[in-house]
């Protein structure tokens, strides 16, 4: 369970990079023999609500094992690292030098690899240059102690909480602590408690919405918070939209799609005493309602971009595009996510250099039964040359130099990607099963999302596509 609680730490992270003349940094350095000619990929999530990976460095492990690079940050940060199964963390402060300690490599396995829901195991990372006083060490010795309270309180849902104990094991939780200063760690503190409160007893959301949002300022980089808030206005458009005040919601998002109608109810009705926070959640329920059936989606998107051209927060008018970008980037008719990938020549290949023609995206691997099968069906595509068609293979296969020989063996002569050098390839695509299919347009939008598969007739499809746009 602490697993989960640490990453989930993480995906939530930090929904804030307001903006700064410059950014600050921190170094990092250290020395993994075992990691020696690996490719460490130091990332950040750019907001809580979409949790988009956003990379911050890279650097190439010597072959003796070391690494030195400098992180550009804009304050404190959760910054991580995707080490085989592991997802390996630490809080990154400007002007600070880390000597991190990396756990011993331990990959994926197979299945782990194919299985989209994989949840790596969290691992905060040790510091070689060990400082009591230091943010890393603060932390871990907290959840150290907090952790066995939160077993003590959350894991048995069977029992009925003793509100009188959870509130005296957090006072003596926190007795070693000077009085709540307002730091990074301080409020690490308060909002992990306020995270206890709510799954331990079941306390209700809008008294923990009282005491630990309205009127306080919005943490946006502090991952103890942001799981907090995560939580708190969880479903918070449904659940206000069941009380007579609240049934008007449907009306200002499915008929109107208006957001300042939404932000009059929402503001008036639940009280809040600014209307940062009541931006900030709708932003959020924008984001999750999109993907249910409650509301119209056209609405959503109408409210969504009412907000992004009228806020006078940068920051929400930031997290307001990368939402859009999410919700719309699989859609028809929209632009796909862009990637950098490296071919099996190690030429860098971009979604950008296919403009102009009709591209066959394909995500695959050669040990999925599935995908072996419709690699000779592809194959025979290729072969026939569609006219102004490209197909394009992404692999999660580990081993570059098995797929040169597997190609070399089978005469695949089409360019196949590896995923490997932007990984959160697989979360953009939403890739759930190999293989997946998408057709792209010359144009640079998406034709069919997911596309038939060769067994499913492509070619007629992609016919019937050109010659109703006038390309045959």
């Amino acid at each position: 369970m602490i697993r989960t609680v640490y990453i989930f730490l993480g995906m939530v992270v930090a929904f804030w990079h307001t903006s700064h003349a410059e950014s600050l940094t921190s170094r990092v350095s250290g020395n993994a023999p075992g990691y020696s000619g690996t490719e460490l990929v130091f990332m950040r999530y750019s907001n809580m609500i979409t949790m988009n990976e956003e990379v911050m460095a890279r650097e190439r492990v010597d072959e003796n094992g070391h690494f030195d690079l400098e992180l550009p940050l804009w304050g404190t940060e959760y910054v991580f690292l995707h080490l085989g199964i592991y997802q390996a963390y630490f809080f990154a402060e400007p002007g600070m030098s880390y000597e991190l300690v990396l756990p011993e490599p331990v990959a994926k396995t197979a299945r782990e690899m194919l299985n989209p829901y994989f949840e790596p195991v969290g691992q905060h990372l040790g510091l070689g240059n060990f400082n009591k006083d230091e943010l890393n060490v603060r932390i871990m010795r907290f959840d150290d102690a907090y952790n066995p309270l939160y077993n003590k309180h959350v894991t048995d849902i069977y029992v009925r909480p003793d509100i009188s104990l959870l509130e005296k094991d957090i006072q003596q939780l926190e007795s070693p602590y000077p009085p709540d200063d307002g730091s990074f760690f301080g409020n690490y503190r308060k909002y992990r408690y306020g995270l206890l409160k709510l799954l331990a007893s079941q306390e209700r959301v809008q008294s923990l919405s009282d005491e630990y949002f309205d009127g306080m300022p919005v943490l946006y980089d502090n991952p103890a918070y942001a799981e907090l808030f995560n939580k708190v206005y969880d479903k918070y458009f449904i659940f206000f939209g069941r009380t007579e005040q609240g049934k008007k919601i449907y009306n200002d998002i499915n008929l109107h799609g208006s957001y300042d109608s939404l932000l009059n109810t929402f503001s008036r009705n639940l009280n809040f005493s600014n209307d940062t926070l009541a931006e900030i959640v709708i932003l959020k329920q924008l984001h999750d309602e999109y993907y249910g059936d409650q509301f119209s989606r056209k609405g959503l998107l109408n409210v969504l971009d009412s907000l992004i051209k009228r806020t006078t927060i940068v920051e929400h008018r930031r997290i307001g595009q990368e939402i859009r970008n999410k919700i719309t980037r699989l859609q028809t008719g929209f632009e796909p996510p862009p990637f950098e990938l490296e071919d099996t020549e190690g030429n860098v290949v971009r979604l950008s250099d296919f403009l102009g023609k009709y591209l066959y995206l394909n995500f695959c691997t050669c040990q999925s039964y599935t995908c072996l099968n419709e690699f000779n069906m592809l194959s025979q595509l290729h072969k026939r040359g569609v006219n102004n068609l490209v197909i394009l293979t992404v692999t999660i296969d580990p081993n570059d130099e098995d797929l040169k020989q597997f190609r070399a063996r089978n005469h695949y002569d089409w360019v196949f990607l590896l995923y490997d050098r932007q990984p959160e390839i697989l979360r953009e695509y939403d890739i759930r099963a190999f293989p997946t299919y998408f057709l792209i347009g010359p144009d640079g939008r998406l034709i069919d999302s997911p596309a038939p598969s060769p067994a499913e007739n492509i070619e007629n499809r992609l016919f019937e596509v050109m010659r109703s746009r006038g390309d045959l």
